[in-house]
């Protein structure tokens, strides 16, 4: 299946985070699109799929505060 995935920080002046998410994405396949926080990865199976967005949470959740994750939004098809 396709999978697209795009998030944004808040309260992060550095991008600590935001690299740290890029990272895990961009590790496993996913493709930034050109000038925009957006990530997509055209072929995934679901259980890869899992193991990304547990590896992404778990990324975000032990990161020190006060840069968070604001917004985060998934879709998948095919």
């Amino acid at each position: 299946m396709r999978a697209i995935i795009r998030f944004s920080v808040d309260n992060e002046p550095n991008s600590a985070l935001r690299n740290k998410l890029t990272k895990v994405l961009e590790d496993v396949g996913f493709v930034r699109r050109q000038n925009t926080a957006t990530y997509e990865r055209a072929n995934i199976e679901p259980g890869e799929l899992g193991q990304v967005l547990q590896e992404f949470w778990d990324t975000a959740d032990s990161h020190d505060l006060p840069a968070r994750v604001d917004h985060f939004w998934m879709y998948s098809d095919r």
